[in-house]
């Protein structure tokens, strides 16, 4: 496998360093730390070259705080200039990478992500009777730091940029783990760091760059046809189960070897008929895509709150716009016009609320505002009668909305 070299001067150039600023400032734009990194963008740019070509070049100290959706997680954000340089080496070898990434394999890569996992989960579905789910257990927190070392320098050669996604890695580990290798004695002890924080660019990227032997070992040891992965969470069909199960304890072999177990409540052999779960969405053998109960509950519930603190104008309209096209735009890829109509059923509570307490006007042309989206907007469309009514400017019967701003 050849290996590439004379990349470290890519990474570093005062190019490849404005276009990664200008990367990591998308949906930051108004935010402290973006925003005091551009107003001295020159100077930071240069000083974070020099540091970088210098070599004394240190990740800042990350901030730390707790996320309790889908579940609670540990985030860790890096100072703004060092998500420059994630941005900067990503940008770089990425490329290199992507051509040894398997097809199937659909996480935090160009092109992809989780509408386009699911479709390819679905079309499996439908060709095959059975799947096994599978889950790593505490994945980002058990990515063992050597391991994921030795297989970068499968394909980086340069010295410098090697050393650079070093000091990357290590700027956060989860635990350190004693291990004594194989024919020591008892005083070879070694340590080993585990863990990558997430929320990093690089944390996204280096997680597919760690289980791709685990793909290529599905792929072309296993020859699964049917096999789709998005991160730790991954799929392989088969007409037979035993065969099934053998891959599963093959499986699990091989994530030992990379220092990782599956998740024993997320292993299971599923018959494709009753429906499998998978980023997000129900896919079934007849075709059938369903959104998954628990993202439904989890939005219903919090478009509840929404809308109450909208209503008492602790919330700004535009907000609660954005969330709700956000999981209408999610929603859509499923067959959800009907469980759509049911969670944003709230809707008419929200119109009468906005206009009795001033939110967009008074009288119809209220109405008309909070209705919007791909409606085709006219007074006709009001009415209850005609309410999913799209025609003749689209055929969508799309039920998306449009909170009037106060």
């Amino acid at each position: 496998m050849r290996r590439h070299k004379h990349l470290f001067e890519q990474v570093t150039s005062l190019t490849n360093l404005l276009g990664a600023a200008k990367e990591a400032l998308r949906g930051k734009r108004f935010r402290p730390p973006g925003a005091a990194f551009f107003l001295e963008l020159e100077k930071e740019l240069v000083r974070l070259h020099e540091e970088l070509q210098g070599g004394s070049y240190l990740p800042g100290d990350y901030h730390y705080f707790t996320i309790r959706e889908p579940k609670e997680r540990l985030v860790a954000a890096a100072p703004f200039r060092d998500r420059v340089v994630h941005h900067a080496i990503v940008r770089v070898i990425q490329p290199l990478f992507e051509r040894r990434f398997i097809e199937d394999s659909f996480a935090s890569r160009p092109g992809k992500g989780t509408h386009a996992a699911m479709r390819r989960a679905a079309q499996f579905a439908k060709q095959y009777r059975y799947a096994l789910k599978c889950d790593v257990r505490k994945y980002f927190p058990s990515i063992d730091h050597e391991v994921l070392l030795e297989l970068v320098a499968r394909v980086i050669g340069d010295s410098r940029l090697f050393q650079l996604m070093a000091t990357v890695i290590d700027s956060h580990h989860d635990s350190v783990d004693q291990y004594w290798p194989t024919g020591g004695d008892l005083l070879d002890v070694r340590l080993q760091k585990r863990g990558l924080p997430i929320g990093n660019l690089t944390s996204q990227f280096f997680a597919n760059v760690y289980l791709n032997p685990l793909d290529h070992f599905v792929k072309h040891e296993l020859r699964v046809r049917g096999y789709v992965r998005y991160l730790d969470d991954f799929l392989l069909y088969s007409d037979d189960r035993r065969q099934l199960k053998r891959h599963g304890s093959l499986v699990q072999a091989n994530l030992a070897e990379l220092r990782l177990t599956m998740h024993p409540d997320k292993y299971r052999l599923l018959p494709t008929r009753l429906g499998v779960d998978f980023a997000g969405y129900v896919v079934f053998a007849d075709g059938r895509i369903r959104v998954r109960s628990k993202s439904v509950r989890r939005f219903a519930g919090r478009y509840r709150r929404m809308l109450w603190e909208l209503r008492h104008r602790c919330r700004p309209a535009a907000e609660v716009t954005q969330s709700v096209k956000a999981w209408v735009a999610h929603a859509s890829h499923a067959q959800s016009v009907g469980l759509r109509r049911v969670v944003l059923g709230q809707r008419r509570s929200l119109c009468r609320t906005s206009e009795s307490r001033g939110y967009s006007g008074a009288g119809k042309s209220s109405a008309r505002g909070v209705r919007g989206g791909n409606w085709n907007n006219n007074s006709n469309n009001l009415s209850a009668s005609n309410r999913n009514n799209n025609n003749p400017t689209n055929e969508n019967n799309n039920i998306g909305f449009r909170v009037a701003s106060p």
